[in-house]
């Protein structure tokens, strides 16, 4: 019998393939939404190949959802549901521009994957192998806290090292300290929710240390928490954020 795989060499050509960022294997997202967002940002490479961009310079893509579940093997509930995910995580905007006409969508990247590493940086980033070095060890270990610090627990990071979605500095908040927010992302959520903020930072401080998550936007984790008890899932304290394929958080 024939195998339909090769092993690769050093001449193999790889198949097609989507981009992956790293920072979304940290993020409270459902696969169908990481997987989304990777797709999504693969057709703004051709958007910023073609020259779609708005007034402002931003790059956008138009992509119908018919065609999007199609690619993905999903319905076209799902593919709406991982629209909102992205949108409420803030790596998705969708704008509409007149009427019959399709929207726009603008995908997003944290600031921290803005920065582009050319292949000696890109070549650092291995793990220690068992027969390293312990001072090689710890060699590896800055190194890669320097290039990728998207990799680090969010709760080991100082406020010098993080930076909010505002380009502010940070502070903790929580009881365990391990929510990151600036003056004017508290200001605004504190606007947004003036009775239940508290509530809701103390409670996924509190989920955030049980589990050992961090998030790459804490403002919209809290927006997506307030979501969540909107809907009243749960019981009381710490609601139930176990989720089925499709939905969000």
């Amino acid at each position: 019998m024939r195998t339909i795989a090769e092993y690769i060499t050093a001449e193999t050509g790889l198949p097609p393939y989507l981009p992956y960022p790293r920072f979304l294997l940290k993020m409270e997202l459902s696969h169908t939404a990481k997987l989304l967002y990777a797709l999504l940002l693969d057709r703004s490479t051709l958007s910023q190949k073609n020259g779609w961009q708005d007034d402002e310079g931003r790059t956008y893509i138009v992509y119908p959802i018919a065609e999007i579940a199609e690619i993905l093997d999903k319905s076209t509930m799902t593919v709406q549901n991982s629209l909102k995910e992205l949108d409420i995580a803030g790596l998705l905007e969708r704008k509409r521009v007149g009427y019959s006409a399709p929207n726009r969508l603008y995908v997003k990247v944290p600031p921290v994957v803005k920065v582009s590493l050319d292949m000696t940086q890109r070549n650092l980033y291995v793990s220690p192998k068992e027969n390293c070095t312990s001072d090689l060890k710890k060699t590896l270990d800055m190194t890669q806290r320097k290039l990728y610090p998207n990799q680090t627990n969010i709760n080991n990071l100082t406020e010098s090292q993080t930076m909010g979605a505002s380009g502010e500095p940070p502070a903790p908040f929580g009881r365990y300290k391990n929510i990151f927010l600036s003056d004017t992302e508290y200001a605004e959520l504190k606007e947004e929710y003036p009775d239940r903020l508290e509530r809701f930072i103390e409670e996924l401080s509190q989920y955030i240390a049980a589990v050992g998550r961090g998030y790459a936007n804490y403002a919209a984790a809290v927006r997506m928490w307030a979501e969540r008890d909107k809907k009243g899932t749960g019981k009381k304290g710490i609601p139930d954020y176990s989720c089925k394929e499709g939905e969000s958080f």
